[in-house]
């Protein structure tokens, strides 16, 4: 095998990647929020989180429709 080869990341992986990421500095930071003023903002963190969701379900039915449709896994994808 050669050394050089690389795998290309997919843009649906890198979504993802930035969505958890963004999930965890969030999760981190409202717990530092909890600790310093004794409350956090509810409403923040049920519209924050929903949002990712949301992107989760719209990612989720892009491959949906993509197996659907009959793209093979290694075929390119827009980045």
């Amino acid at each position: 095998m050669s050394g050089k080869r690389r795998e290309k990341h997919k843009t649906s992986d890198m979504v993802l990647l930035v969505m958890g990421l963004f999930v965890a500095a969030f999760i981190v930071i409202m717990i530092v929020t909890f600790w310093v003023k004794g409350s956090v903002p509810d409403t923040l963190i049920q519209y924050t989180l929903g949002a990712g969701g949301v992107e989760a379900l719209l990612l989720a039915g892009i491959k949906i429709s993509k197996v659907r449709a009959g793209d093979k896994p290694g075929e390119s994808e827009d980045t």
